[in-house]
């Protein structure tokens, strides 16, 4: 299909898309519970952290982890004992246990302690997205474990939820995160000031490949952060400023619609 005809069947899904039903299919709807800057934050980032697997089984942990965390997730991070979390939190999620949870939630908790702002945007200020994943990935491998695991071990379980861009992830769940925070459009929270929205890079997963495959943003195979950046890059050209625009309803939407 031609480039023009993309964008109008792409424009036709996205004008007639119910957006306000959708959240409740989609793991945005847990920032979009709280007001506060910093518990929409916190949330964000647990929430796309864990958005793998069925989306039911993912979103029933996140609310039985939500339920511990209390009304003010923000104020739970920032205080919380491990000890006293691990023998509240007595389930695990997929190959992450208890322990990898809590080590997940303590170095969330000391990054943003680390910070002078008191906001995880510290570590994400350049305008290259990559850049601020690997900087936020490096930053928290640094953090002494040796509370949690009685020796300073980073697990596979752990090493799950930090990506590194340059050993090719595609980082979907950080790129999510970082499209939660940084577009103020539709769904997206924009609280984040220091990174444009036309910078950003698709959330890939198996299911945008495929659509993506079949729409002709790539021809490539490897589900990498190559291929990540050849569809923002296809996205960019029709989207000029905001090529993330369509993600949401390329995820929820009829896709039937664009192929046929």
């Amino acid at each position: 299909m031609m480039m023009d005809d993309i964008k109008e069947r792409l424009e036709r899904l996205y004008s007639s898309f119910d957006f306000e039903s959708a959240i409740n299919r989609d793991p945005i709807r847990f920032p979009k519970r709280y007001k506060n800057p910093l518990d929409i934050e916190v949330v964000g980032i647990i929430a796309s952290s864990f958005a793998y697997g069925k989306i039911a089984c993912f979103c029933n942990f996140l609310e039985a982890l939500f339920a511990i965390m209390g009304q003010n997730p923000a104020d739970f991070l920032l205080s919380f004992n491990p000890s006293y979390l691990l023998k509240k939190l007595s389930f695990k999620y997929r190959f992450s246990t208890n322990y990898d949870i809590v080590a997940f939630l303590f170095i969330l908790k000391k990054l943003l302690q680390q910070t002078l702002s008191g906001s995880l945007e510290h570590y994400f200020q350049s305008n290259d997205p990559l850049e601020g994943i690997s900087t936020f990935v490096q930053s928290a491998l640094k953090v002494d474990l040796k509370l949690i695991y009685s020796e300073n071990i980073k697990p596979h379980g752990l090493l799950h939820f930090f990506p590194e861009p340059l050993k090719g992830s595609p980082c979907k769940r950080m790129n999510l995160f970082l499209r939660w925070m940084i577009r103020k459009k539709d769904v997206d929270l924009g609280l984040w000031k220091k990174c444009s929205p036309d910078k950003l890079i698709i959330p890939l997963d198996i299911h945008i490949w495929r659509v993506s495959k079949k729409l002709g943003f790539t021809k490539r195979n490897s589900k990498d952060i190559r291929t990540a950046m050849e569809i923002t890059d296809y996205l960019r050209r029709i989207e000029t400023e905001d090529p993330l625009k369509y993600d949401f309803v390329l995820c929820h939407g009829d896709i039937n619609s664009l192929v046929k």
